[in-house]
């Protein structure tokens, strides 16, 4: 199995870059054919971070390419349940995706989350710190 970083991913989903475009999506072929390919919560929170910052994505166009992108057959993620948990809320709420995948983590360690991020505190197992 192979882990892809950041950067790979964001070559597969935006193709910006005809060389690097071209090696990333070779690569990501050959190896979710083969051994499998690993995607760890912190490059899903970058890659989703910067198509929507560098990219200008917007939350729909995200969600759609993450969600293929997890679901592609030789994929395996550090948390499947926590990562479509996160995608099923960035779906629907106001938080960003970075943020829901904090949230899903703290809860399954069986904590709650401070936070001073309005829009997240809006959600279960989140609470506004201050006022």
């Amino acid at each position: 199995m192979v882990a892809l970083d950041t950067n790979v991913l964001v070559r597969v989903l935006v193709g910006d870059d005809p060389v690097q475009t071209k090696r990333a999506e070779r690569s990501f072929a050959k190896h979710a054919r083969g051994e499998g390919i690993f995607l760890s919560l912190v490059v899903l929170a970058e890659v989703a971070w910067v198509l929507g910052a560098a990219y200008d994505w917007d939350r729909a166009t995200i969600h759609e390419r993450l969600t293929r992108l997890v679901r592609t057959r030789g994929v395996s993620l550090e948390s499947l349940e926590l990562v479509q948990a996160a995608l099923d809320d960035y779906e629907t709420g106001e938080a960003d995706l970075p943020d829901y995948l904090i949230l899903g983590s703290a809860k399954g360690a069986g904590a709650k989350l401070l936070t001073f991020d309005r829009r997240l505190a809006r959600s279960s197992g989140a609470t506004l710190l201050g006022s």
